[in-house]
């Protein structure tokens, strides 16, 4: 009974930990399909180069690839270039439409 209780536990702790960002890892560069909730946001991290990002520029068309300027990384929270010495390594999560 104990472990049971205990392993209902954890697995609501996972669901919620989950739950709280929507984040579900990505192991690809991260370019979206940019279908419409994706054109809002417009700008999407690239995750293999923290140099570069995605941009969606038409609806179901893939994804431009951009660069930051020098010196600068893509900062996944704000959805712009910031200078690297700010930049801080966040966990890498699908676009919406590849979810």
């Amino acid at each position: 009974m104990k472990v049971a209780l205990f392993l209902a536990a954890v697995a609501l702790f996972v669901a919620l930990a989950h739950g709280q960002n929507g984040c579900i890892r990505d192991d690809t560069d991260g370019r979206p399909l940019c279908n419409a909730e994706e054109l809002t946001a417009r700008l999407w991290r690239n995750n293999w180069d923290p140099t570069a990002y995605w941009e969606c520029e038409t609806a179901n068309t893939e994804a431009t690839a951009r660069r930051c300027p020098t010196e600068g990384m893509f900062d996944s929270v704000t959805r712009t270039c910031i200078n690297w010495f700010n930049w801080e390594w966040t966990p890498t999560c699908k676009p919406p439409s590849r979810v």
